[in-house]
Formats: structure tokens, sequence, C-alpha cells
């Protein structure tokens, strides 16, 4: 079961992720739209899309938790709570709710409807529906609680304005949650094995460098690896040492929007791909911060899922953990980047400029 309702907020500003847009008419379109939404094809999950409304109607944040059976359960409840303070700090004014239900019957979630309709009313934020669906596939039949009679059959999922503006802008759509974990998944324990001894020997001999010498290594090796698209272990081993201290760890936060974002994201996968143990933690909370700046809280969820798993204390972690419970967006790991770029001055390295 998903840990916490991390928010798939859509960021317009970051540098390498233009904006989606596009455009849906009918309630079908939108429960079409919801995999794109999301970055996967949800099952047995509540989905919530909150909603500002101007002189257009624009989705804000998105929101999913495991709906489990029976559906009428205190992580169900406090999912929605939390969401509606959300909403509520931010000033969306509206959600549309939908269940994704498999083969349960839709009047099995009509408490949970009266509980959506409770929580955000007192907080003056309508919902506009609630939409159950048994899967969000193409033609699958969907209808409405709470006395709405509005129903259909989805369009196909995959040829949806939405999916078509995430599939250009190079996000991907992924078939269910469990491809999350499989973008990160560990590599043979021989290998994890075999580098976790590399990283022992290349720390030796780094020992000697100062902090700012060291985080020159490793920018540089950022540098040709994104020249060559090969990375050797060497220099995955002297990234690792770099994660390892935290003065330079926090300093190559500082690549994030710059011209090596893609490549330096691409490094912190690898690496948490590669290593076991609480060592993990350090690659995977990178992980997490690029996809956080993306907008993309479903992957930064799952990267911090990660992180914890391999050491539950590791701070950084834990406070953008506490950072996608609460739904902040992306800003508050801006600030982050910013601060690092001047620890990166201060230890003495000049990061890339911004991409």
């Amino acid at each position: 079961m998903t840990r916490h309702p991390y928010a798939a907020h859509r960021r317009d500003d970051h540098p390498l992720d233009p904006p989606l847009r596009a455009t849906v008419a009918t309630v079908g379109d939108l429960l079409a739209a919801v995999p794109a939404l999301l970055g996967f094809v949800p099952e047995h999950s509540i989905v919530l899309i909150c909603l500002s409304r101007g002189s257009t109607t624009t989705v804000r944040m998105t929101v999913r938790q495991d709906l489990p059976d029976p559906p009428a359960t205190g992580e169900v409840f406090h999912a929605i709570e939390r969401c509606a303070q959300v909403c509520d700090r931010e000033a969306y004014d509206a959600i549309v709710a939908v269940l994704v239900v498999g083969d349960r019957a839709p009047a099995q979630f009509d408490s949970l409807a009266d509980d959506l309709h409770e929580v955000f009313d007192a907080l003056d934020i309508e919902v506009l529906g609630v939409h159950v669906v048994p899967t969000i596939t193409a033609d699958a039949p969907w209808s409405s609680l709470g006395g709405d009679d509005r129903h259909g059959s989805l369009p196909d999922p995959r040829t949806s304005a939405v999916a078509a503006s995430t599939v250009v802008s190079g996000r991907p759509i992924r078939s269910s949650r469990s491809d999350l974990l499989t973008v990160l998944a560990p590599a043979s324990v021989d290998d994890c094995a075999r580098f976790e001894r590399q990283c022992a020997e290349v720390a030796e001999i780094l020992a000697p460098l100062t902090p700012g010498e060291l985080l020159a290594e490793v920018v540089d090796d950022v540098e040709l690896l994104d020249l060559s698209g090969e990375l050797d272990s060497v220099s995955a081993a002297r990234a690792m040492a770099g994660l390892a201290v935290l003065s330079i760890r926090d300093a190559l936060l500082g690549l994030a929007g710059t011209r090596l974002d893609a490549t330096a994201g691409a490094l912190w996968v690898e690496l948490t791909r590669r290593t076991s143990g609480p060592q993990r933690a350090a690659p995977a909370t990178m992980v997490a911060v690029w996809f956080y700046l993306r907008g993309d809280g479903p992957m930064a969820g799952t990267a911090l899922e990660v992180a914890l798993a391999a050491d539950p204390g590791y701070r950084l972690a834990v406070l953008l953990d506490a950072a996608l419970q609460n739904g902040l967006g992306p800003a508050v790991v801006t600030d982050l980047v910013d601060s690092a770029r001047a620890v990166a001055t201060g230890l003495g390295v000049r990061l890339p400029a911004d991409g």
C-alpha cells in the first residue's frame, strides 16, 4: 500500500520540462487523462483532481491513494483531509474524485462520496463529481455517485489530448505504479557487492582530497558523462564518495536546472540501481529531488520510499517526505537548489550555467 498520497503537481517553469497544455471537454476525457496526470495507470485507487477556476478551469494537483476493501478506512479519510487542507491553503476551489474500483460494485462507495462532500464542503471547495470506473482503459464504463446521473464509457486513455501532450513533452506514462519501482530496481546482488568494493577502494584513494577538490572531480565526471553517455565504474564510485560528504551532496543539488540536469538525474538513477543497503539512501534522495522539481510527485515519492527503506533516518529524505505528504509544490525544492549553488561557490567550484 502507498504510504502517503504523494501529489503530482504540474509545474510550468522547469527548464527541461515544457508545461502540459491540453484541453478536456467532457467527464470521460478527464477520467481518461488520469494516467497522464499521474504518470502511471492507477488500480484500486482514489484519485483527487484539484482545480482552480477562473476564465478557465485548470488542473493544479492530482493526488492518489490506495483504495482498500472495504474502502472506508482511516487511511483513506486521512488522505482526503490532507488533500482538502492543501486545496484550502493553495486556494484551489474545486475537485473531481475518481474511484478506480476493479470489479467492486459502485454502490459500495456511497459512504466515501459522502465523506468527500463533508470534508470539502466544510472548506467551501466544490466537489464537481465523484466518478467510479472499474479500470482506466478504452470503453470502460464509468458512472457517478451522490445522486449524479452522469455516466458513459471512457475514450482511449492512450490517445487523450493530455496523454499526447505528456508524451510530446518527454514524460513517460507507465502501465502501473509497480513500474515506478522498476526504474530504481537494484542490480544483481553480485553486481552491487562488486560496486561496493569499488566504492571502498576509490574512497580510500580520494581521502586526501578536500571537499572542493572532490566536488570538482565529480562535476568533471558528469561533464564527461554528458559528452560520452558512458559511465565507468571509477567515476560512479567517485560520485558515491561525493554524495557521502554532506557539503558535496548539497552542492551537487545545484546541477538541477543546468545544462547537466538530465545527465545528473540519470547518474543518480544509475547509482541507486548499483547500490544496496544504507548506501542507496543518498542517490535515491537525489533522484527524488530531480523528480520533485519536475512536479512528478508519484515518482519522487517512490524514490523516497527507496531512500527511507535503505536508511529511515536519512535527513534530507525525511524532510522531502514530509514536504510531499503536506502537498508542498516544487518551489520548496527550488530554494534548496539555489542554496546548493552557493555551497558549491563556497567550496571553490563554479557549476555550469542554467540549461
